[in-house]
């Protein structure tokens, strides 16, 4: 099976059950319930996934446990990230942080990044990206570094900053070697980069490289996303009918998972750049098609 991509490779499971005394029993239910919710993401049923790890607080809410808190909150709110229910992964992110601070217990760099990643989608920005750069200067793991720089990437392309997207890219490092995720991630933010310098053949090269690896990893709603940033850039570079090709298959992909918001968008675009009877019958074919099947988690 492949290695879930994405949020799902960055779940916390050391001491999902704190630290017991030796020869202390261990909490048996709280271990299998967080057990439980990898393995669920792992096979993309993302829904039952957050109802395991939703289980796994509550459990360390009882056993009042410190780190089984911090770690089983964090997983639920990668969990409703992966759902696209951002609104649900800012609340679970921000309950955590006051359970914690309540047993007077700090925050965590991994804390930090997905409160960021949600604010972002939220449109919070200005709040993400202090607490995303809060996670770039904590972070002991290097993949929690890469996807805090990742974020902010994203944060300074949604401003048309080059300049924080060249930053951003700088703050991947240079693993020895780089996983799935961090080649995805930078393949997207320097796609990005080329998009707002103006070099939109590179970007569409790279986009289609992220979507690429999104495919491999079985992360699908991330590949929908980078084919229509790859659209984007070969609309822009005076490729419309190779753009609205683009468009359509990141549409189809998205009805297919029953991202109906998605899959409306990407049609009405492919259809402005359709000049002719394909493109056209492409969108109305992919508008027919039923939704169905589910997707691991990602960060878009």
């Amino acid at each position: 099976m492949k290695r879930p991509f994405g949020w799902a490779t960055l779940l916390l499971v050391a001491g999902c059950g704190g630290h017991p005394a030796p020869n202390a029993p261990e909490d048996a239910k709280l271990a299998q319930a967080g057990d439980s919710g990898r393995q669920s993401l792992e096979f993309g049923r993302v829904k039952q996934a957050a109802s395991e790890y939703r289980q796994a607080y509550t459990l360390a809410l009882a056993r009042d446990d410190v780190q089984a808190i911090g770690n089983s909150g964090y997983n639920l709110a990668v969990v409703q990230l992966a759902d696209g229910d951002a609104a649900g992964a800012l609340r679970t992110a921000l309950r955590t942080r006051d359970a914690l601070a309540m047993r007077a217990a700090p925050g965590f760099a991994e804390l930090d990044l997905v409160q960021s990643a949600a604010l972002h989608r939220l449109g919070r920005d200005l709040d993400a990206d202090v607490l995303a750069a809060r996670a770039q200067a904590t972070a002991g793991n290097p993949d929690i570094l890469a996807r805090a720089s990742y974020v902010r990437g994203l944060i300074a392309d949604t401003r048309g900053d080059a300049a924080g997207v060249t930053a951003a890219l700088a703050g991947f490092g240079r693993p020895k070697t780089p996983s799935a995720d961090w080649q995805a991630d930078h393949e997207e933010l320097t796609a990005r980069l080329n998009l707002l310098d103006g070099q939109y053949r590179q970007a569409a090269v790279h986009a289609q490289h992220a979507a690429d690896i999104h495919r491999a990893e079985l992360e699908y709603r991330a590949m929908a996303n980078t084919l229509a940033l790859a659209a984007l850039a070969m609309q822009r570079a005076g490729s419309p009918r190779a753009a609205a090709s683009l468009y359509v298959q990141a549409a189809e992909s998205a009805a297919a998972r029953g991202d109906t918001a998605s899959a409306g968008r990407w049609r009405k675009q492919a259809t402005s750049l359709g000049s002719d009877g394909t493109a056209r019958h492409a969108v109305r074919t992919s508008a027919e098609r039923k939704p169905g099947g589910v997707t691991r988690g990602e960060w878009h």
